[in-house]
C-alpha cells in the first residue's frame, strides 16, 4: 500500500563543506591529518539553499499545496522534528492535472498506432509501465480510507503505481525512501566521497538493456576503486585486511532525457582495518590527487575495453528491435520516429563566442570516453549532506515543474543549469517526449541500487559498522471496547520501507496523519478496491468517480481527405521546421 505524491528537482551537493557536528555516538576512527586552525562552521548559503529549494518544491511535491512559511530561518538540526503547527497542510496530489499525465493521456494511443503502422512492437514491460502510470494516484482505481479517531474526519489516499521508469510521484517517494534508509541503516559515521563514471556512447547502448554488461562494468569500477583506496592506505603504513564499502546508484538518464547509463558511487573515504583485539578501526584517507583519478580512469578503460572485445551480444528477442532503435536514437540525441526522424533534438538558448570549453576540472579525468569525477566529499557527521546526496542520486528523470507547453503545442524541458554552449531548454513534440521516456524504463528484475564491500548485505562485518536498527516497540494491548479493524501502519513488521507519512514529515515538516480539524491522529481504516464501493464513496465525498479517459488514436492518413471532418484529433502535429 502506498500513497501517491509527486517530485521536483533534487539538491545537487557541492564540494566539501564543513558541518557542525551533532550530538551522536561516533565509532572510533584514527586521528586525521591536521587541518586549518579555523573552527568548522556551517555555511549559511548551504542552509538557505537547501531550505529554499524545499520551500520552492513544497507547492508541487508530496501533495503539499502551501509553501513552508518561515522555514528558511530554521536550522537544519530541527529538520527531523515535528511539523510546525499551521505552517502548511496536506492535500491530495492530483496527477491528472499535470502536463506529463495529460500528454500521455492524449497521445499514448496515437503513439502506439504509429508504432504498429511502422511494423514495430514494444515489450510488455513498457506497456505495463505506461498503463500503471496512467492509473497512479487516481482514486477511481482504488484508495485507502484514513479516519481520525477523535472527530471522525476522513480522507482518501489513492494508490500509487510503484514503478521505476519515469513516474515523478513514485520515484519521488523512492528517492526519499532510499535516502532515509541509507542514512539510518547503511552509512556509518564516516566521511564519504562520490565517484561518477560515464562511459562512451557505444558502451551506453550495450549497457542499456543488458544487465550482465552493466554489472561487469560496475564490478570493474568497484574493483579499481578498492585497489586505489588500499594502495593509498598502505602508503600511509596502514596494514592488515583492509575493507572498503560503497553504495552505487545506476542512473539511466541525462539532463536532456537522453539514455545515458552511468554510475554514481558513494564510497567510504577511507578503509577499515582490524585492531589487535579484533575490533575494526576506520582510517580516513586524504583526498585523491588528479593523478590518482587519472590512474583510476585508465584502469577502468583498459579492463572494460578488454571485456567488451571478448563479448558477443546475440539478439535478445524480436520485440527488442524497436526498443533498441529507440534506445540508440536516445543515446545519440536524435529523433527515431515521426516526420523529424533522424534530426537532432531542438535546443533553445544562447550560442556563440561566450560558450565555455569542456575542460576537465579538479579530480576529474577522461580516457577514451571513460570519465571519472571524484570531487564531492561529505564529512563524517554531516548526515544531512549524505541524505541530500542520496536524494540527488535517486531523483526522477523528469520533474513536472520543469516541463511546460509552448504556444504552438510543443513541449519545452527546462534545465536546472544551462549547458556550456548556452542551451537552457530542450524542445519536444508530444511523440518525441514519449519516445524519449520509453528507453528510460529499466528491464524488470534489474537492480538500480547496489551495495559493495563491507556495506554489502552478505558482508561478514556489516553489522559491526552500520548504524544499529531502532529498538523494537513493545506490543501494546488493545484498548477495552475497541472492536474496530483499523490498520496501524507503524506496527507493520520490518523496517524496509518508510511509510509515506513519515517521509512527508521528514522532508517537509508536514504530518499527513494529523487531522486538520482537531489535530488528532488519523489511522488507516480500510482498503477500498471494489468498483461499486469506490464509486459510492467518491460520489458522497464529491470526488470524481470516473478515471480520466484516454484519447483515441488519430484516423489513418487515407481518411483525412477533402470533405472529411477537419477537426479530427492529431496525435503529433509536424514541427514548423519540417
Amino acid at each position: 500500500l502506498g500513497a501517491s505524491f509527486s517530485s521536483s528537482s533534487a539538491y545537487e551537493p557541492e564540494a566539501t563543506v564543513p558541518f557542525v557536528p551533532k550530538t551522536a555516538t561516533v565509532p572510533a576512527v584514527s586521528a586525521p591529518r591536521p587541518t586549518s586552525p579555523r573552527a568548522p562552521r556551517l555555511s549559511a548559503r548551504r542552509v538557505g539553499g537547501r531550505v529554499g529549494r524545499a520551500r520552492g518544491r513544497a507547492t508541487c511535491w508530496l501533495g503539499v499545496r502551501q509553501p513552508l512559511l518561515g522555514t528558511s530561518l530554521l536550522p537544519q538540526a530541527i529538520r527531523h522534528t515535528s511539523a510546525i503547527k499551521g505552517a502548511c497542510s496536506y492535500e491530495r496530489h492530483r496527477p491528472e492535472e499535470t502536463l506529463l499525465y495529460r500528454i500521455l493521456q492524449e497521445h499514448w494511443s496515437g503513439f502506439l498506432a504509429d508504432v504498429e503502422i511502422g511494423g514495430g512492437e514494444l515489450p510488455a514491460f513498457v506497456l505495463d509501465e505506461v498503463d500503471a502510470y496512467l492509473r497512479c494516484g487516481i482514486p477511481a482505481h482504488g484508495f485507502l480510507r484514513v479516519r481520525c479517531n477523535d472527530c471522525g474526519h476522513s480522507r482518501v489516499v489513492a494508490f500509487s503505481c510503484k514503478r521505476r521508469g519515469f513516474c515523478p510521484s513514485c520515484l519521488g517517494r523512492r528517492m526519499a525512501d532510499t535516502a532515509a534508509f541509507c542514512v539510518d541503516h547503511v552509512f556509518p559515521h564516516a566521511p564519504v566521497r562520490q565517484y561518477v563514471l560515464t562511459v562512451p556512447y557505444s558502451v551506453r547502448f550495450q549497457m542499456a538493456y543488458s544487465p550482465e554488461i552493466t554489472s561487469s562494468v560496475l564490478r570493474t569500477l568497484i574493483g579499481a576503486m578498492t585497489s586505489d583506496l588500499r594502495r593509498r592506505a598502505r602508503k600511509r603504513k596502514i596494514c592488515g585486511c583492509l575493507q572498503t564499502g560503497s553504495l552505487t546508484v545506476v542512473q539511466r538518464f541525462g539532463s536532456s532525457l537522453s539514455l545515458n547509463v552511468h554510475f554514481h558511487v558513494v564510497a567510504l573515504d577511507g578503509v577499515y582495518a582490524p585492531r589487535p583485539d579484533g575490533s575494526l578501526l576506520f582510517h580516513p584517507l586524504p583526498a585523491p590527487t588528479d593523478e590518482d583519478v587519472a590512474r583510476l580512469a585508465r584502469a577502468v578503460c583498459r579492463k572494460v575495453t578488454r571485456y567488451l572485445r571478448r563479448l558477443t551480444c546475440p539478439a535478445d528477442d524480436e520485440q527488442a528491435t524497436l526498443l533498441d532503435n529507440l534506445a540508440n536514437a536516445s543515446v545519440q540525441g536524435v529523433v527515431a520516429t515521426g516526420p523529424r526522424r533522424g534530426c537532432r533534438v531542438l535546443r533553445l538558448g544562447s550560442h556563440g563566442k561566450d560558450a565555455q570549453a569542456a575542460i576537465m576540472g579538479k579530480r576529474c579525468a577522461e580516457v577514451a570516453g571513460f570519465n571519472v569525477h571524484a570531487n564531492v566529499r561529505i564529512s563524517a557527521n554531516d548526515r544531512e549532506g549524505i541524505e541530500h546526496l542520496c536524494r540527488y542520486l535517486a531523483r526522477p528523470p523528469i520533474a513536472n515543474d520543469r516541463l511546460q507547453e509552448l504556444p504552438d503545442g510543443r513541449l519545452a524541458l527546462r534545465f536546472k543549469q544551462a549547458w556550456r554552449d548556452g542551451t537552457a531548454h530542450i524542445v519536444f513534440t508530444p511523440h518525441e517526449l514519449i519516445e524519449k521516456l520509453i528507453p528510460l524504463i529499466p528491464r524488470p528484475r534489474s537492480h538500480s541500487v547496489r551495495y559493495h564491500g563491507i556495506l554489502g548485505p552478505a558482508a561478514k562485518d556489516r553489522a559491526r559498522v552500520v548504524p544499529p536498527p531502532p529498538p523494537s516497540r513493545p506490543e501494546s494491548p488493545p484498548e477495552a471496547g475497541n472492536t474496530s479493524r483499523e490498520i496501524d501502519a507503524s506496527r507493520i513488521p520490518g523496517f524496509g520501507r518508510t511509510t509515506w507519512a513519515v517521509l512527508l514529515k521528514r522532508v517537509f515538516l508536514v504530518d499527513a496523519l494529523t487531522c486538520p480539524k482537531c489535530d488528532g491522529r488519523m489511522k488507516i481504516l480500510a482498503v477500498i478496491t471494489r468498483a461499486d464501493s469506490v464509486r459510492a464513496i467518491l460520489d458522497h465525498l464529491g470526488i470524481p468517480s470516473e478515471a480520466p479517459r484516454r484519447h483515441p488514436a488519430r484516423p489513418p492518413p487515407q481518411t483525412e481527405l477533402p470533405g472529411r471532418d477537419t477537426d479530427a484529433f492529431y496525435a503529433d502535429p509536424p514541427s514548423p521546421e519540417s
